[in-house]
């Protein structure tokens, strides 16, 4: 367990370079929110003591889908959002001594921009370039063409502002890229970005098709984020709805260049509720194999939720999902995994959902998967006193 005192803790997010793992998370305190992390050398089995990634108090804006981000290259590096002087702004903060010390946060994108900025994703390249993905507002009044009227009319409930999606590429000398990705996406939905070895950057959404339907789009930049290509849409899964989900995808590729993509979608079969996608692509994303249910719909789950896909860096066909999903009066969080095969490729195990937590309220999990096996955070307990748990699984 890992808890803030006086405090609330949630929206964990994990990284992993070998046994060391770095676990972030927020915990908010008389409405003042700030981001911890710790570390630990062995596999997840014990952390240090939390330390204080903000430098400046109270700054960070958090919630489940707006989780602060963590990723391990030669630093660790994190991401939040922070709107304490009044304007949105991504932060970002680097360790160079694996996580016990940051150094002062910085913005790497124009100070002055309009609009908000929310619902990041975080990752380092083997050229230890950081890239970050997330929604922006900054065009939230200028259409942009027919599938402009759809968004607005979808974000009726935001006063029918746009929002577009961007990726920047921060590099270590600290020079900058970014690039919109895709205009009018899904307002409130989390991004996910992963790159592959041999260099292609992937950034995965909700976007909005006509008429207001919610699915994935993934596109794929071959120039390190300097430009991206048309959004390919990963499976049609016929969501309309006139509003948002908050509820978005995750992305992963395995060391054989596979990219994995997790998400939640409804389905009416055989009553309506949420449910557990995957899918893949072995063409560097440009086409997807028909999506497969992950979750579960005959153990007393009435929701399945919040998704999150790890892959380690090693082929050994270890890819794991984890979600939430409501059973009766408890919140618990799953597990299955996904495995590689020389006939179908890529295909989850037969009955192998496993239950993380069984907790009252176990909400939200992260996961990066370890040379030995994979390690799960989750946010547990009520709402007013919630901490951190940590399992690692062998």
């Amino acid at each position: 367990m890992l808890a803030i005192d006086g405090a609330t803790s949630q929206a964990p997010s994990i990284a992993v370079s070998a046994q060391q793992v770095v676990l972030t998370w927020a915990a908010t305190a008389e409405s003042r929110t700030n981001i911890y992390a710790a570390r630990s050398t062995d596999g997840g089995r014990t952390f240090t003591t939390p330390v204080r990634v903000n430098d400046v108090e109270g700054d960070a804006r958090v919630n489940g889908e707006q989780a602060p981000r963590v990723a391990i290259g030669d630093d660790v590096v994190v991401g939040w959002i922070s709107k304490l002087s009044g304007q949105s702004r991504l932060r970002i903060a680097r360790s160079t001594d694996g996580g016990l010390t940051f150094a002062p946060a910085t913005t790497p994108h124009a100070g002055d921009l309009t609009g908000a900025r929310g619902w990041t994703s975080l990752t380092i390249d083997r050229q230890k370039v950081v890239h970050v993905a997330w929604l922006d507002g900054r065009d939230a009044h200028t259409p942009s063409g027919a599938a402009a009227g759809a968004a607005k009319a979808a974000h009726a409930d935001h006063g029918g502002m746009r929002q577009d999606i961007y990726q920047l590429s921060l590099r270590p000398d600290g020079s900058t890229t970014e690039a919109r990705v895709a205009t009018d996406v899904c307002f409130c939905c989390k991004t996910a970005v992963t790159v592959a070895d041999e260099g292609a950057t992937y950034v995965a959404w909700r976007h909005i098709y006509p008429t207001n339907l919610r699915d994935m789009a993934v596109a794929r930049s071959p120039d390190g984020g300097r430009t991206f290509g048309a959004p390919v849409r990963v499976s049609e899964d016929g969501w309309q709805i006139d509003g948002c989900p908050e509820d978005g995808p995750s992305l992963a590729v395995s060391a054989d260049g596979v990219l994995h993509i997790v998400w939640p979608t409804l389905i009416d079969e055989p009553q309506a509720r949420k449910a557990i996608f995957y899918s893949f692509s072995k063409d560097g994303g440009r086409t997807f194999v028909p999506r497969i249910r992950l979750d579960r719909d005959d153990d007393g789950s009435t929701i399945a939720a919040h998704p999150q896909v790890a892959a380690i860096d090693s082929i050994n066909g270890r890819v794991y999902v984890v979600w939430d999903e409501g059973a009766g009066a408890s919140h618990r969080v799953r597990l299955r995994r996904i495995a590689s095969s020389s006939r179908d490729g890529w295909t989850p195990v037969p009955g192998d959902i496993v239950t993380v937590s069984g907790d009252e309220r176990a909400i939200y999990p992260a996961i990066a998967v370890t040379p030995d096996g994979a390690v799960v955070a989750w946010t547990a307990g009520p709402s007013n006193a919630s901490e951190i748990r940590v399992r690692a699984i062998r």
